[in-house]
Parts: structure tokens; C-alpha cells; sequence
């Protein structure tokens, strides 16, 4: 097994959440990175799970073989405890290959606001979030100025995401495992609300 996925799409679930990513989001993202990494990119979105899989593993797998993970931020993001171990194994891998250091500058994970902003934490500012706020209405219509807008900021972005993509570490057979360990010992737990920074952020 290697890379599954160029992308691991992670979300508060919420039906019309989903709606925006599927109608607008996820169409413009992918058109505008086929145009960058020449091929249509393999874009994770967690319905994509099978019925009657168990969802810890399936989402681990799904994780593990991701080369790289958009973090759409919304206020209550880290009172999901899925968000947050997903969020938490992609900044474990960042530290494990090294990014984000002089030579390596570039990471694995874009922070993508939806809504709010304020409550990103401090720890992770350094990041470089992509501010898509005024693009974020579950009710525009495809032809509308918001979803322009949208174009014209995905656009802007997908350069840098392509070049993420590209510059992965190598894949890791253990990934996949970890992440699905995690996801099962947060099921087990029955953890509903997360209120602290994820682990590797902290210094």
C-alpha cells in the first residue's frame, strides 16, 4: 500500500457543511489542481467511508495514505474529537518529516477558515491560514459573486497546495495503523468535547 489520497479533507460535520463542500468547494479545488499537478487529484471526504466498515479503521487508512490535510476551521472545530485526532496526526507527521523549519519551510497542513479565525491556536499562528469566509453560504447559487470569489481564492492557493502534494514525505506503512489506533482509542473513550491544543503543538 502507498499514497491513496493527494488530500484529506477534515470538517465539522454538519449536513449543510457538507452541502457547500460538495456543490462548491470540492469541484473548484479539484479543477483548480488538475490544472497545477496535471492529473484530477484523489480528494478524501469522510462519506466516502463504506457502510458497515468500522469507522475508526477505515478513517485511519484514509488519513494514513494522505499526502496532505485541509483543516476547514470553524469555531467549534476541536469539539470534535475526530477533527481534533486528525488534526493532531497530521502535525505529528509534519514534526516526524521535519517541515516547517528553514530548509523545509512548507507543511502538510492548510488551515482553511470557513468561519470565526479568532479561535485558531495561538500555538499554530505561524501557520499561514487561506481565508475563505466570505465564500462560506451553504444558499449561493454556483453562478453567484460569492462562488466567483471562491474561484478566484482557490486559484490563488493552488499552487502552493500542488507543491505539497508533490514535495510529500514517503509514505509510512505505520501511518495508517497510528492514525487508526488513535481513532479507536477516542471511540472507546467516548471523548465528546476536545478543549486543548493537540499534543504536537505544543512546545
Amino acid at each position: 500500500m502507498a499514497y491513496q489520497h493527494d488530500i484529506f479533507i477534515s470538517y465539522r460535520r454538519n449536513p449543510e457543511t457538507l452541502g457547500w463542500i460538495k456543490d462548491h468547494f470540492l469541484p473548484l479545488l479539484s479543477l483548480r489542481l488538475d490544472f497545477e499537478i496535471g492529473r484530477t487529484p484523489s480528494i478524501f471526504l469522510d462519506e466516502q467511508i463504506e457502510s458497515g466498515s468500522s469507522y475508526p479503521a477505515a478513517l485511519g487508512a484514509a488519513l494514513g495514505s494522505s499526502r496532505v490535510l485541509l483543516v476547514l476551521w470553524t469555531g467549534n472545530y476541536l469539539s470534535s474529537v475526530w477533527c481534533t485526532e486528525e488534526f493532531n496526526q497530521m502535525l505529528g507527521r509534519e514534526k516526524q518529516a521535519k517541515l516547517r523549519t528553514v530548509d523545509k519551510p512548507h507543511g502538510l497542513v492548510f488551515p482553511v477558515f470557513i468561519h470565526d479565525g479568532q479561535t485558531f491556536p495561538p500555538a499554530l499562528q505561524h501557520i499561514k491560514p487561506i481565508q475563505i469566509q466570505s465564500c462560506f453560504n451553504p444558499r449561493m447559487p454556483r453562478t453567484s459573486t460569492r462562488a466567483e470569489e471562491l474561484d478566484t481564492k482557490i486559484a490563488e492557493q493552488a499552487q502552493a497546495i500542488a507543491g505539497s502534494i508533490q514535495k510529500a514525505p514517503a509514505w509510512r506503512k505505520e501511518w495508517p495503523l497510528k492514525a487508526g489506533a488513535a481513532f479507536a482509542l477516542r471511540f472507546r473513550r467516548h471523548a465528546n468535547v476536545q478543549t486543548r491544543v493537540p499534543r504536537f503543538t505544543q512546545p
